[in-house]
């Protein structure tokens, strides 16, 4: 069995779905691994490296694709990569299934079986599986990196003999993974930091890790049975906007990480808004593909606007491609491990697990419905 590493082709993509040391562990299944040339040069990675690492180097898509009988990638394949695609072949990546359900429907005149393995989900089983919560932190840690080289400020208090330096003021709006990863940093960093999520059971997350909870009283619960934050009320959103232009003027990085999936992000900061951030301010919105959470941010775009610089980026891991990788990588790994058949050299996919049945979006060419 054959499985096959494609390169990215995806703008601003990075990251590579499996690392020379991930390659040596399918060898040890009795895999066969076949990299297109240059797959990892972004990350980090030689083909030399897995070349050493027992893979065959391909040097194009087509001929990395042709034998494949498992292809696993970073994101879905593109238009411009469904003739390389065969009846029968099994696609392992992030499809972005919630937000891009209908896409799918693109892939069923394919008979492929294909697992979105952003669909994983939250149990503690399927936790080193998980590509949401690796990537999301990387992305939260890259996030304050980003801001602080961005700003024209220090983040730690600075005592010296000329006078005092305050810390750098943080707020972290979403405490998920990615905004309790970036709360964690912006602590380590010497920041003052406040944050604010519509579920108030995380309060407690935030406040173990150093922050300041902005608590935005309601009797309402936004927490979906998945764990994940759901669509907010007129009332809560009016009341939440209020609490964070109260905090905006004494502010100088915001970082924004909420999602709801399936639904296009939450506006938490409108333009006018904005002109409450003190000149030099910097605005991380890592929700911009969705809508974002800031108005006017673009995905991967730069602005400036009265002086406070809004960075739209929805995929910051990519930023740090090697480590990114190594996370992606070991995820893919240890979802296709615990389907296989031991001495066979291959995989069966149980599916009665919920594993499998969460994350198979197509199965032989069938689309199914737990992607919704």
């Amino acid at each position: 069995m054959i499985i096959a590493v494609p390169k990215e082709i995806t703008p601003f993509e990075t990251r590579v779905a499996a690392t020379p040391n991930i390659v040596k562990k399918y060898i040890a299944l009795g895999l066969k691994v076949h990299i297109e040339s240059g797959a990892g040069i972004a990350s980090g990675f030689s083909d030399n490296e897995y070349k050493s690492a027992g893979a065959e180097i391909k040097k194009s898509a087509a001929e990395v694709y042709k034998q494949a009988s498992i292809i696993i990638k970073i994101k879905a394949p593109t238009p411009s990569e469904y003739r390389f695609l065969q009846k029968g072949q099994i696609i392992i990546a992030d499809f972005d299934a919630f937000n891009n359900f209908q896409r799918l429907k693109e892939f069923t005149n394919l008979g492929l079986t294909a697992f979105a393995l952003d669909l994983m989900p939250r149990i503690s089983r399927a936790q080193s599986m998980d590509i949401l919560s690796s990537q999301n932190s990387l992305a939260g840690y890259r996030a304050v990196i980003k801001a602080v080289e961005m700003s024209s400020k220090a983040a730690p208090m600075m005592m010296t003999a000329a006078g005092t330096i305050p810390p750098i003021k943080v707020l972290v709006l979403g405490a998920g993974v990615a905004g309790l990863q970036a709360i964690a940093t912006a602590k380590r960093l010497g920041a003052q930091v406040f944050a604010s999520d519509v579920r108030p059971a995380v309060r407690e997350q935030v406040e173990s890790l150093g922050a300041k909870f902005l608590e935005i009283k309601s009797e309402e619960n936004f927490e979906a049975s998945t764990g994940y934050a759901k669509q907010t009320s007129e009332d809560y959103n009016r009341r939440q906007q209020e609490a964070i232009l109260a905090q905006l003027p004494k502010t100088d990085i915001v970082i924004t990480t909420a999602l709801i999936p399936g639904k296009k992000a939450p506006r938490l900061i409108s333009s006018q808004m904005l002109k409450a951030i003190p000149s030099g301010g910097v605005v991380i919105d890592m929700a911009a593909a969705h809508g974002g959470n800031v108005e006017g941010s673009k995905d991967h775009t730069i602005t400036d606007t009265d002086g406070i610089t809004i960075c739209g980026n929805s995929n910051l891991a990519a930023e740090i491609p090697l480590s990114a990788s190594f996370l992606f990588a070991q995820n893919i790994y240890n979802f296709l491990n615990s389907q296989f058949k031991k001495g066979k050299a291959d995989f069966a996919f149980d599916f009665t697990d919920e594993i499998i049945v969460k994350t198979c979006i197509l199965k032989d060419g069938k689309l199914l419905t737990q992607g919704e």
